[in-house]
């Protein structure tokens, strides 16, 4: 998946997050969300990466990854 298809989550509040992505596992205090996009067999992980300032969405990145998440 491309980072431009997420593009739309720019400047949405964390409410409007989890109401167009749910909360999952995050910490609602957090400046720093992050999303499971796909899991393959051998633990290699995308995840959607959500970075927050003044409560707004201000960086979105997709990182693929093994084990641990790592912003």
């Amino acid at each position: 998946m491309k980072k431009n298809s997420y593009d739309y989550l720019m400047g949405k509040s964390k409410k409007e997050i989890t109401e167009l992505l749910e909360q999952d596992f995050n910490y609602y205090p957090a400046d720093f969300w992050f999303y499971i996009l796909s899991k393959s067999w051998p633990g290699r992980i995308k995840v959607l990466l959500l970075y927050f300032k003044e409560e707004k969405v201000c960086e979105i990145k997709i990182k693929t990854t093994y084990g641990k998440i790592n912003p």
